[in-house]
This record gives C-alpha cells, sequence and structure tokens, in this order.
C-alpha cells in the first residue's frame, strides 16, 4: 500500500501566535517613494507587505 505525505503550510509565516491570539494585525493602506499597498507592523514595529510579508522601507505615510 503507498504511503501518503501531508505537508502543512504556514501561511502567514511572520505572525507569531500571542497570548492576545493570531490576529491581532491591523492592515493600512500606506505609501512610500516606489510603493503603495497595504500593510501592518509586525511585533518589532517595522512596516511589512500585507501579501508577501516584505520589509517596507522608507519614510511610510498613512493613505486616507
Amino acid at each position: 500500500m503507498p504511503q501518503t505525505m501531508t505537508t502543512q503550510i504556514d501561511l502567514a509565516p511572520a505572525f507569531q501566535k500571542t497570548a492576545e491570539g493570531p490576529f491581532v494585525v491591523e492592515f493600512f493602506m500606506v505609501e512610500g517613494a516606489s510603493f503603495r499597498c497595504m500593510a501592518y507592523r509586525d511585533q518589532n514595529g517595522k512596516w511589512r507587505n500585507a501579501f508577501n510579508h516584505g520589509e517596507l522601507t522608507g519614510e511610510i505615510q498613512f493613505v486616507e
């Protein structure tokens, strides 16, 4: 009988479960010199792209 392997994929590796729960993230529309996207601040206070979790650098402003 063939064995099947299962793989778990973590869809949000930047999120760490905390005592408050896994969904303590607020998203904002922000822009910088070369981007405009939805973003959040990680646990270290760095801005990250909401879709690929890449760090956003430079001056960041909220879009209203």
